[in-house]
């Protein structure tokens, strides 16, 4: 094989190598777009869950800051507390309405929070409570920022 034929096989494949590559990175941008909820949709939807805010953690404030987030957020926060223990180490989201906990998973999935119960109340007009644990910066990650 000559060295002008070894030349162009290397360049051809460096060609094939890089085409394959900016497919791929079009391919996964054109997903991510495609896959990617409209804000608006976003916002409505979370503005159908009624929220609890309970502070657990014992620092004070902490309740209203996650409160200015989740409206922001556009959850309906209908009641902020404080727990009735304020040793809470992680964040707890418990479902009230619904037995198969669609609000609690989707709040979970939204903040990436693991902790969940159910506590069934349909004296309750609200779909979650949420107490706050001293994890509350891992889960509310602006929280610090709020008033």
């Amino acid at each position: 094989m000559s060295e002008k034929e070894s030349t162009s096989k290397k360049r051809t494949h460096f060609l094939i190598y890089t085409l394959i590559i900016i497919l791929a990175a079009f391919l996964v941008s054109m997903i991510m777009v495609l896959t990617r909820e409209d804000p608006e949709d976003v916002y409505r939807k979370n503005s159908n869950i009624r929220v609890e805010v309970l502070n657990g953690c014992g620092v004070d404030r902490t309740a209203i800051k996650v409160t200015n987030q989740l409206r922001k957020q556009g959850f309906n926060v209908v009641r902020i507390g404080d727990a009735l223990k304020q040793d809470f180490e992680e964040t707890v989201i418990i479902e009230r309405r619904d037995e198969e906990m669609k609000n609690a998973r989707y709040f979970a999935r939204y903040f990436r929070c693991d902790n969940l119960s159910k506590d069934i109340d349909p004296a309750l007009y609200l779909e979650i409570t949420v107490i706050i644990g001293k994890d509350y910066k891992r889960i509310f990650r602006n929280v610090e920022k709020e008033l």
